[in-house]
């Protein structure tokens, strides 16, 4: 797979940066990495790429 190609398609792997969906916290990260190795986690639970203005949005359009 080209992690490159996908990455550079999808703006939420572009701007490498995660965040955890119990606690809020968020960290930057490399998203090749991450695909190659395994998603940051936080709180026992994968970090999301989805801001939380994002998830807001993505949660209201599937009501």
């Amino acid at each position: 797979m080209n992690f490159a190609k996908v990455i550079s398609e999808v703006p939420q792997l572009k701007r490498g940066q995660v965040w955890c969906r119990s606690c809020g916290s968020t960290q930057r990260t490399d998203s090749e990495g991450a695909m190659r190795h395994g998603w940051p986690k936080c709180c026992g639970y994968t970090m999301t790429i989805d801001s939380p203005e994002e998830q807001i949005r993505l949660a209201a359009g599937h009501q």
